[in-house]
């Protein structure tokens, strides 16, 4: 178990938090239990996990391994919340961005986060994406990753990112400490729904594994991806005009 545990949290001793006494504790659990192929144990243990999270509701996926950080500065003062989800299959999560998405929103509020993330971490490829849940989430993230941007404003490319600990939470905490404010005349997006509009929780009764969902959302149609769509078009339209 002890050996499994170092596996998984140094992403197979390929993470950028592993250190030289993890590789030394993986041999030595190693040879007191026998495994001669940690390859594949670990291989075996990541598409377990990853299997698991198919099954997971978008509300216990965004709230599963999720940390909060304050932030006191000149510029930005509050709350950001950081999920993440580590699978050895990053587009099955994805396939569920239209449900995360809303939820992340819901999270925000009910916990009173000022802004929201959520990195899918593959940890075979070693590569990650962020979800953005609004504009303000999307300033930050460009200020402190410059990833590329896709799908409506929601997904950024992280690259070869994975630790929230090591290089998510470090460089958003430089950008901040070092003045990022919020920009000017930013719209709030999706976060000026109220929470009596974003639905409730149920334990949905025909789930075996018991999973909690939210249900009742005004988002849950996925319209809310055409409206920013078409608000977008409208601000370009508006700069020509302009121009």
């Amino acid at each position: 178990m002890l050996l499994c545990a170092i596996l998984s949290d140094t992403l197979n001793l390929q993470g950028p938090t592993t250190t030289d006494w993890d590789r030394l504790m993986v041999a030595v659990l190693a040879e007191i239990s026998g495994i001669s192929d940690i390859q594949l144990l670990a291989q075996k243990q990541f598409k377990a996990k990853s299997k698991e999270l198919e099954h997971l509701s978008a509300h216990a996926l965004v709230n599963g391994d999720q940390k909060a950080f304050g932030f006191d500065a000149p510029g930005f003062t509050g709350e950001i919340g950081f999920a993440v989800v580590e699978t050895t299959d990053d587009d099955i999560i994805l396939q569920k961005t239209s449900k995360l998405i809303p939820e992340m929103v819901a999270c925000k509020k009910e916990k009173n986060l000022s802004m929201i993330f959520l990195a899918i971490v593959n940890i075979v490829k070693l590569k990650s994406s962020l979800l953005l849940c609004g504009p303000c989430e999307k300033a930050l993230a460009v200020a402190a990753f410059g990833g590329e941007i896709s799908r409506h404003d929601t997904l950024m490319d992280l690259g070869n990112r994975v630790s929230r600990k090591k290089e998510f939470i470090p460089v958003i905490t430089k950008i901040i400490t070092d003045g990022w404010k919020r920009p000017q005349n930013l719209n709030r997006g999706l976060s000026d729904i109220g929470l009596d509009k974003l639905g409730h929780l149920e334990v949905d009764p025909n789930d075996p594994y018991g999973n909690v969902e939210r249900i009742g959302s005004m988002l849950e149609d996925e319209s809310y991806l055409n409206e920013e769509e078409e608000e977008k078009k409208e601000e370009s339209e508006a700069k020509k005009v302009v121009g």
